[in-house]
């Protein structure tokens, strides 16, 4: 069985009913995975899940998936995490998800449909996780006494990865870690700052103001076409203010940086969302874009971050190789012209896939850039998912890799 064969076979088993678990959801959606491990609707994952459904031209699905992030922007005024974890969200992808069914169907009601919700997220965003600086960051909004409750899971799970001593009770690496499973990359090192390796609430984060930007861009081109010309004016200056603030705050020696706006220094750690610029179209910089490649390349792919002297790497730092990373990356070499590195991209990324899926016979949630295995870390087991894995792994076959 070929590794399309095996997706098309499983991805019917990753559809939900409504009324699953007693959800009560206005109508059938995806799962990241066919077995028992992710069972719930996953904000961010559903974007990638639509990439795949999107490229194998499965409209309905895909518009399904949408309408389920439709209804959780008008019931609580954001999109939650996943449709059992409500006090966070997650990376806003949603009107990125309705610009390409747009861009797939041509039918103006795709954008009259979604335009409402698309407006109360991105409202959520500038309202609630705004910074001094005029940039966006991922915050904790679980209630103290939830943060309370798993303080010891937490606080466990980092064990030995801070400097910083914590009390029993503390709930400030609850806070933490929640504020950092918002950005969907949780969790990864890059907002250290003095001893602690978790002080996210000092950070304006980069791969937040890039999709910020991006969905900027997008909701305005969708509102010309429904011929909303002022509104759209509005939010090209959100998007034009926030470009000159994404490289007056984010760049360093060319390279672009997550950014602490308390301490004011960037981040120590290099990431693959220093290549969002180039992904979302807020710089052209070849030059800049081939040195992030350089930096994070790897026999069998880019990784997640460049290597860093640690013993403790958590799950979103080297050597891991994640899909939803993979994808922006290769669309920013395309857009740069840069065919070499974007072959890399979608060349090791389709290897990893099909070497462990003849391995194992099946598909993982993550993979390995030093050794073209599935990538392990200490915090849970790797899963074996659908999901974005199988859904980059679709587009890449649909682009002719």
């Amino acid at each position: 069985m070929s590794v399309r064969d095996f997706i098309r076979e499983n991805n019917p088993k990753t559809i939900r009913d409504p009324n699953f678990n007693g959800k009560n959801l206005p109508n059938a959606y995806m799962t990241p995975c066919s077995d028992d491990t992710f069972q719930n609707f996953y904000y961010w994952d559903t974007y990638f899940i639509n990439v795949g459904l999107l490229a194998n031209n499965d409209i309905e699905m895909a518009r399904n998936n949408l309408k389920i992030m439709e209804y959780f922007a008008n019931k609580h005024g954001f999109i939650p995490n996943a449709d059992h974890l409500l006090y966070g969200s997650q990376p806003p992808l949603f009107t990125r998800g309705v610009y390409d069914l747009y861009m797939k169907t041509r039918d103006i009601n795709d954008i009259l449909y979604f335009v409402d919700a698309i407006e109360k997220e991105l409202n959520f965003w500038e309202e609630k996780r705004q910074t001094e600086i005029g940039l966006n960051q991922y915050k904790c909004a679980w209630p103290d006494e939830l943060c309370k409750e798993n303080a010891s899971y937490f606080n466990n799970r980092v064990n030995g990865f801070n400097e910083i001593e914590l009390q029993e009770g503390d709930i400030e690496m609850a806070k933490s870690c929640y504020a950092i499973a918002e950005s969907g990359m949780d969790i990864n090192s890059k907002y250290y700052s003095k001893g602690n390796r978790f002080a996210i609430k000092k950070f304006a984060c980069l791969d937040l103001n890039c999709l910020l930007y991006d969905a900027e861009k997008k909701f305005a081109e969708m509102l010309r076409i429904i011929k909303n010309d002022a509104k759209a004016e509005r939010f090209e200056q959100k998007a034009e203010k926030r470009k000159e603030l994404i490289n007056k705050y984010f760049l360093k020696d060319g390279l672009y940086y997550d950014y602490n706006f308390v301490d004011k220094e960037h981040s120590f750690l290099l990431t693959a969302a220093s290549l969002y610029p180039y992904t979302f179209g807020i710089s052209s910089d070849k030059e800049g874009a081939k040195k992030v490649f350089n930096l994070l390349r790897q026999k069998y792919g880019l990784t997640s971050t460049v290597d860093f002297e640690s013993e403790n790497k958590l799950q979103w730092d080297f050597p891991s190789v994640w899909p939803p990373l993979v994808y922006f990356e290769y669309i920013a070499f395309k857009n740069l012209n840069m065919q070499e590195e974007a072959d890399f991209v979608a060349k090791t990324y389709k290897n990893n896939v099909e070497y462990n899926f003849e391995k194992t016979g099946k598909i993982w949630e993550k993979y390995n850039a030093l050794t073209n295995e599935v990538s392990y870390s200490f915090e849970y087991q790797t899963p074996t998912m659908l999901g974005w894995s199988a859904g980059i792994y679709e587009y890449f076959c649909e682009e002719g890799y």
